[in-house]
């Protein structure tokens, strides 16, 4: 019988809404302990969830001889945490954005080369069985020379315009739409059409100074939208829009047109497609990825988690050190450069 893979979570944020859940559902897995910067609400999560041990030091949970260690914190913590991580022989899946810079991302990525071990970095979106189906269509010819793709992640939050002011609003951590939302964008762009050759992009922050929860006014020195024109190696043209301060409807959108045809994905669960002067029509996708009804209440991101986290499990438990279809630390650092380049263009 093989043991359940050993999982410890730093970070109690992300992992308590999405990643716990997930991980339930995958299964094949035990948490055997998780961190936060807060130990109390650390040890009400670890109480909520059967999990044996909670600290406010991501350090001592690494003592618990982990099999998988998922850093889900801000980005000024990953690569200190990813390199403790692999110091003591564990698989790791990291957040996005990946690191707070190219520099940190080379570094990791060379660690990541040489450990033996999985590691990846958590775009999730990959095991939308509908964008492989879009991705393969694209492949086959459907729309001909693929002229020109949109894609689109901007999310109407209600709750962001009064949002207290925190890491997310500070670039120095790592903060804002771009690494937050545009990181899925870069990443499934190359992985379904190929690399980026050159970028321009337009950052902007509508909300410029938020309350800390002191109620001081702090300025914000992220962005919060975010607007990127690519070109691809192949010679495809890309526009990119992601936002977090754009009401008036969530959009997930992924737009391919082509010398013969169109192809669009809409919300992440509507594909649609046809020839050019013909009517769109629904493209049903036979896949034995599915996503998670359990979760659909909490957006696309949640819903392709429990797959893509039961892959992973099932990878480490199997002693691999890749897996197929997964971003890795080298796709991550090939991410960074073109945010890095977005940050530059601005």
């Amino acid at each position: 019988m093989v043991s359940p893979v050993r999982v410890v979570i730093l970070g109690n944020s992300f992992a308590r809404r999405i990643q716990l859940p997930a991980l339930e559902l995958a299964g094949g897995n035990v948490v055997v302990g998780i961190g936060g910067h807060d130990p109390r609400k650390a040890a009400e999560t670890a109480a909520e969830w059967s999990i044996p041990h909670s600290s406010g030091d991501w350090r001592e949970l690494l003592e618990l001889e982990p099999d998988l260690v998922l850093v889900s914190t801000p980005v000024d913590l990953h690569a200190p945490m990813v390199k403790a991580a692999l110091a003591v022989g564990a698989n790791v899946l990291c957040e996005k954005p990946f690191t707070l810079d190219v520099a940190e991302a080379e570094e990791l990525a060379a660690l990541g080369r040489t450990s033996g071990k999985l590691t990846l970095v958590d775009h999730q979106l990959r095991w939308n069985p509908l964008r492989r189906k879009l991705r393969d269509l694209v492949a086959a010819g459907f729309v001909g020379v693929p002229y020109h793709v949109r894609m689109d992640i901007v999310l109407d939050n209600p709750g962001y315009l009064d949002r207290p002011f925190g890491w997310w609003f500070q670039s120095e951590r790592g903060g804002g739409a771009l690494g937050a939302l545009g990181s899925h964008i870069v990443d499934g762009l190359s992985w379904m059409f190929g690399p980026v050759d050159s970028v321009r992009a337009r950052l902007g922050t509508f909300v410029a100074q938020r309350l800390d929860r002191e109620g001081r006014p702090r300025k914000v020195t992220s962005d919060d939208t975010a607007e990127l024109w690519l070109t691809l190696e192949s010679g495809l043209e890309a526009s990119v829009t992601t936002s977090v301060s754009m009401p008036g409807g969530s959009r997930f959108l992924i737009e391919v047109c082509g010398s013969e045809g169109t192809l669009r994905l809409d919300l992440e669960d509507d594909l649609i497609g046809g020839a050019h002067g013909a009517a769109m029509e629904p493209i049903e996708v036979a896949s034995s990825v599915s996503a998670s009804t359990e979760l659909a209440a909490a957006g696309p991101f949640a819903v392709h988690a429990p797959a893509f986290l039961g892959a992973v499990v099932g990878a480490v438990s199997r002693g691999e050190s890749q897996l197929e279809e997964a971003a890795s630390f080298d796709d991550a650092l090939a991410c960074m450069r073109v945010l890095e380049a977005a940050r530059r263009s601005s």
